[in-house]
C-alpha cells in the first residue's frame, strides 16, 4: 500500500495528503473552541481580568485554528478562516469595550467591536494563506503586529485599544522592551512566544530535534526582551511636589464634556474646589485639576461663578500654579478645543490643546447622518478640534509633557513632546460617563507611556482612577473610581531620553514592510506553483 505525496492546491500552499474523513461537526466544534479560547485569552490579558500571562499565549489558539484550516482544500478555507477569526475578535472586543455601552448604547459598542474584530479575521485568513511556507511562525508574529499598527491608524485616525503589549503593563520580563521598541515591540515579543508555543504543540509528535527551535524561542524571547530594555534614564536629583485632585461623586453631574449646561459645569467646579481644600494647609508646588474640571469657556466674562470657583481654589493654594482642564471656543461655529491650561487671575495661560479627539465621543463625522440616530441627544453638540503637535509646558520650573485622555493611547503624541526635553509626563483624563473598566485600561496605557519615555507619570482622572507611575511602570497611590481623593508626591524629574524616544516607532513600519513583502512573495509563489 502506498501513500499519495503531498499536493499543492491552487493557492500554492502545500496540502497534506488526505487522511480519514473527519466529521464536519467535529471540525466545527474544534474550531469554535479554538476561536473562543483565543478571544477569551485576549480579553483576559487586559483589565478588568488583567491576567498578564494570558498575553503570552493568547494568539496561539488562532495559530492552531489556522493550521486546522490549512488542511482543507479549496479557496473557501480562507473565507472560513476570516469567519472564525471574526468570531474570535468579537469574543475579545465585545467584553473589552463594554465600558462604551452606558455612553452610546448597543449600536456604537457593537459597531466599534466589529471594526476592531476585522483585524483578527484578517490575521487568521493571512496565516491560512501563508500555509506551510517556510517561516510560518515568524510571519505570523509579524503579521499580528502589522495589523495592530494598522488598527492604530485607521479608520478615523485609529483606535489602538487592546494591543497585545498592554497585557504586560504590570511588569514581567517583556515590559522593559517598551523602553527600546515601544508597546508594539512588547506585542511582537508576546506574539513570538505564542507562535513558538503553537509550534511546540504542532510538533509534539515529531521528535526532540523538531522541538528544539520552538523551545529555544520560548527561552530566548524573554531574555532578549529584558536585555534590550536596559535601565531607565537617570533622574536629575530634583523633584516637583505635585498633587492631582479627584472630585467626589462626579458621576451625578455627568461630567463627560457633552452637556455644557451651566448648572452642571458649576457643580463640577464646586466639587473640585471642595476636594482641593485639604491642600490649603500645605499647598504643593503644582496642583492638577483633570480634564473637564472647568468645562466651559473660562475666559468668557459671563462665566463669573465658574471663575470665582477657580479663584477660591487658587486662594486655597496660596496662588501656586493650578493646571486645569478647560474648554475654548473654536474658530468656527459649533467647534471647540479641549484644553489643559494654567489658571491665573487674568485668564488661561500655557494652554495645551488636546491632540487626538475621539470620533463620535468628541466630534461627529457625518454629523447629518448620525444625528438621525435615536440616541442623538448623547452626541456632542459641537465638534472638538485636534490641537496638533505642541511643545511641553513649563510649570513650577519643570518641563512637562501633557497628554489629555485619548492622547495617551497614541505613543507618538507623547513621544513628540518628550523629544523636546521634558522632566515628567502628566496624563489628564475624564472617564466619568463610561464603564469602570475603561479607567483601569486607561491606567495601563499610562504605565506603558512611563516605560517608553523613562519618565514618572502623574495619571490624573477627574473621577478616577488616578495614580503615580514610575519609569518602570509601577503604580502607587492608586485611587478608587468615583471617590474624592488626592494623590500627591515629590515626583523625581528625569531629563534624559530612552532609545524609544530617540528612535521612534520602528516596529510598526518594519512589520508593515515585512508583511507587504510576505504578501508579494505569496502571490508570486502561488503563480509559480500553478503555472
Amino acid at each position: 500500500m502506498t501513500t499519495a505525496p503531498p499536493r499543492s492546491d491552487r493557492s500554492g500552499a502545500v496540502r497534506a495528503p488526505a487522511g480519514p474523513r473527519r466529521s464536519p461537526w467535529g471540525a466545527s466544534l474544534r474550531r469554535l473552541g479554538l476561536a473562543g479560547a483565543a478571544g477569551i485569552l485576549l480579553w483576559a490579558g487586559h483589565p478588568p481580568v488583567d491576567l498578564g500571562a494570558a498575553g503570552w499565549v493568547a494568539i496561539a489558539p488562532l495559530l492552531l485554528l489556522a493550521r486546522d484550516l490549512v488542511a482543507e482544500a479549496g479557496p473557501r478555507r480562507v473565507r472560513r478562516a476570516a469567519g472564525w477569526g471574526l468570531l474570535a475578535g468579537m469574543v475579545f472586543f465585545v467584553p473589552l469595550l463594554e465600558w462604551l455601552s452606558p455612553f452610546g448604547g448597543l449600536v456604537p459598542w457593537l459597531v466599534l467591536s466589529l471594526i476592531q474584530a476585522a483585524t483578527v479575521a484578517a490575521f487568521v485568513a493571512g496565516v491560512v494563506t501563508w500555509g506551510d511556507r517556510p517561516g510560518r511562525a515568524v510571519m505570523a508574529a509579524v503579521w499580528w503586529v502589522a495589523l495592530e499598527a494598522v488598527r492604530g491608524a485607521v479608520p478615523l485616525g485609529g483606535f489602538p485599544w487592546g494591543l497585545l503589549g498592554y497585557t504586560q503593563h504590570d511588569g514581567g520580563p517583556l515590559l522593559p522592551l517598551a523602553r527600546t521598541l515601544g508597546v508594539l515591540g512588547v506585542s511582537l515579543a508576546c506574539a513570538g512566544i505564542a507562535a513558538a508555543a503553537a509550534e511546540l504543540v504542532l510538533r509534539a509528535r515529531s521528535g526532540p530535534r523538531a522541538l528544539a527551535a520552538p523551545i529555544a524561542a520560548l527561552v530566548a524571547i524573554p531574555v532578549l526582551a529584558t536585555g534590550l530594555g536596559g535601565a531607565p534614564p537617570t533622574p536629575s536629583g530634583a523633584t516637583l511636589d505635585v498633587a492631582a485632585v479627584q472630585g467626589a461623586r462626579l458621576n451625578e453631574t455627568g461630567a463627560a464634556g457633552i452637556n455644557r449646561e451651566g448648572d452642571r459645569v458649576v457643580a463640577v467646579a464646586e466639587r473640585m474646589r471642595a476636594a482641593t481644600r485639604p491642600l490649603a494647609a500645605d499647598p504643593p508646588e503644582l496642583t492638577v485639576w483633570p480634564e473637564n474640571s472647568l468645562d466651559s469657556e473660562y475666559d468668557d466674562p459671563a462665566n463669573t461663578v465658574l471663575r470665582s470657583q477657580a479663584a477660591e481654589a487658587r486662594a486655597l493654594l496660596d496662588g501656586r500654579p493650578l493646571f486645569a482642564g478647560g474648554w475654548q471656543r473654536g474658530p468656527t461655529p459649533r467647534t471647540h478645543h479641549n484644553v489643559m491650561a494654567e489658571v491665573t487671575a487674568d485668564g488661561l495661560r500655557q494652554v495645551y490643546r488636546k491632540q487626538r479627539v475621539i470620533p463620535v465621543g468628541e466630534y461627529v463625522p457625518l454629523r447629518p447622518l448620525l444625528e438621525l440616530y435615536p440616541l442623538a441627544d448623547q452626541l456632542p453638540p459641537s465638534d472638538a478640534l485636534p490641537g496638533g503637535s505642541q511643545p511641553p509646558v513649563t510649570l513650577a520650573g519643570a518641563r512637562i509633557a501633557v497628554a489629555m485622555c485619548f492622547d495617551s493611547v497614541f505613543p507618538a503624541a507623547v513621544r513628540d513632546q518628550v523629544r523636546q526635553g521634558t522632566d515628567l509626563l502628566l496624563v489628564s483624563t475624564n472617564n466619568t460617563s463610561y464603564g469602570g473598566s475603561m479607567s483601569r485600561q486607561h491606567l495601563a496605557f499610562s504605565q506603558l507611556r512611563a516605560v517608553e519615555s523613562g519618565k514618572h507619570v502623574v495619571h490624573a482622572g477627574i473621577s478616577g482612577i488616578s495614580g503615580m507611575i514610575d519609569p518602570r511602570g509601577r503604580v502607587s497611590q492608586q485611587t478608587e473610581r468615583l471617590a474624592e481623593a488626592i494623590i500627591r508626591a515629590d515626583v523625581p524629574l528625569v531629563p534624559g531620553d530612552t532609545p524609544y524616544t530617540r528612535l521612534g516607532d520602528v516596529v510598526g513600519p518594519a512589520t508593515l514592510i515585512l508583511s507587504a513583502l510576505g504578501i508579494a512573495w505569496t502571490l508570486l509563489d502561488r503563480r509559480r506553483r500553478v503555472g
